[in-house]
């Protein structure tokens, strides 16, 4: 059975993977990640009766600020996300304005001619 250490190690690693992930605005696989770093931080708490106070202490420390670095991460594709969907709603909006003025250009006759 794994000790507390190395479940620490483990979360710290899925933490980095899921920091590239982030980085590359893969946001549902980081999800996961994230989820499992949760599990494996909650185990290693569960199982620190034994382990060494200092070395627990140095691993949590990491772990806050590498949490630290993914939440700057998750704000910036927040927003990156956020000014692409506002500069999408702008374009639809620009690209029905020219279909209106087109439409309201052309004069289509219900009537069908004999002489064609």
């Amino acid at each position: 059975m794994k000790d507390s250490l190395e479940l620490l190690d483990q979360a710290l690693d899925l933490g980095r993977r899921e920091l590239g992930l982030l980085g590359g605005g893969d946001a549902d696989e980081a999800a996961l990640l994230a989820e499992n770093r949760g599990r494996l931080t909650a185990k290693a708490w569960e199982m620190r009766e034994g382990a060494d106070i200092e070395d627990l202490r140095e691993k949590l420390v990491q772990l806050r600020s590498l949490q630290g670095r993914l939440t700057g991460e998750a704000r910036r594709l927040h927003e990156s996300i956020k000014g692409e969907l506002a500069r999408t709603r702008q374009e639809g909006e620009r690209l029905a304005g020219y279909g209106k003025a087109v439409r309201k250009g052309v004069a289509v006759s219900r009537f069908v001619s004999k002489k064609s």
